[in-house]
């Protein structure tokens, strides 16, 4: 991590600091760097092409999956320049870019404010890139099985990567500021944040946690925070979650203030964590 982010890596060094550079509008599109790192599906799609008969075609495909439309149509506007299209799923919503110009657009976004770190979306991103850049090179039949094999190679490889987690390129986290870290992190806690309040004993317990397989993620949002420790679990996804209520109280003011949610409910659950809190402190005996 780089000494910006380092020398705000405990929670109360960060409250209150309000942006003084002009360039700040520009690292908030970090967000949605964030949000793709942790709500985005990278496809190859392969289907049957009748003329000439059995041949195929490949479309590449980059979709973020949420419960939140109006949070999706944001990401439509600032990311696919409106060219994505939003689906009902069970529960959710996919905002889809299919096809070599739209997911252009998309990788054109994240060339400006690329996805910090997480060897996973990294990874995901850089296979999308050969698959759109192959095809974009080799148009027509002439090398039609060719291109299944190179198309074929890089969907297993997508496979293994959401399956199994193994990747071709490990990265770290170059030199960046801690403002960059905030707005992707706020992006990522909207996908994969959770926070609330659970049982413990005849109690309940605040929680404020991330879980999600990119392993790299969910330690810079706790190097962050600057609090609690890493699990991993038996289904391969990387835990972190913090129940001590000052510290959460602090993570809500970053996330709530300083880098703000956009999902809607998450930032409903989080107000609520932080006022549930709040009341509880001031009604402590001192």
């Amino acid at each position: 991590m780089s000494k910006n982010v380092s020398s705000g890596s405990g929670p109360d060094l960060i409250l209150g600091q309000k942006p003084d550079n002009p360039q700040e509008t520009l690292k908030e599109k970090f967000y949605y760097s964030g949000f793709f790192a942790a709500e985005m599906t990278c496809s190859v799609i392969k289907a049957a092409n009748y003329n000439p008969v059995g041949h195929y075609y490949f479309a590449v495909d980059i979709t973020v999956t949420n419960a939140d439309k109006a949070l999706l149509q944001r990401v439509n506007e600032v990311v696919m320049n409106k060219r994505g299209i939003i689906s009902p799923v069970k529960g959710a919503y996919n905002l889809s870019a299919r096809g070599k110009d739209r997911v252009q657009i998309v990788l054109n976004f994240l060339n400006r404010y690329p996805i910090i770190i997480g060897d996973l979306a990294k990874n995901r991103i850089i296979l999308l890139r050969q698959a759109l850049a192959y095809l974009k090179e080799h148009r027509g039949s002439s090398e039609h099985q060719v291109k299944i094999e190179v198309m074929e190679r890089i969907r297993k490889k997508l496979r293994t990567i959401k399956e199994i987690g193994i990747v071709d390129i490990s990265y770290t986290l170059k030199d960046t500021n801690q403002d960059t870290v905030g707005y992707f992190l706020s992006g990522v806690l909207d996908g994969e944040g959770s926070f609330g309040f659970k049982t413990s004993g005849s109690n309940k317990e605040p929680y404020f946690a991330i879980a999600m397989k990119d392993q790299k993620i969910v330690e810079l949002c706790r190097d962050f925070i600057g609090h609690g420790s890493v699990r991993k679990r038996k289904d391969g996804v990387y835990h972190y979650e913090i129940n001590r209520s000052k510290i959460i109280l602090n993570a809500c003011e970053i996330f709530l203030v300083r880098y703000p949610l956009k999902h809607r409910r998450q930032s409903e659950r989080l107000q609520a964590v932080q006022r549930i809190l709040n009341d509880h402190t001031l009604r402590s005996p001192r």
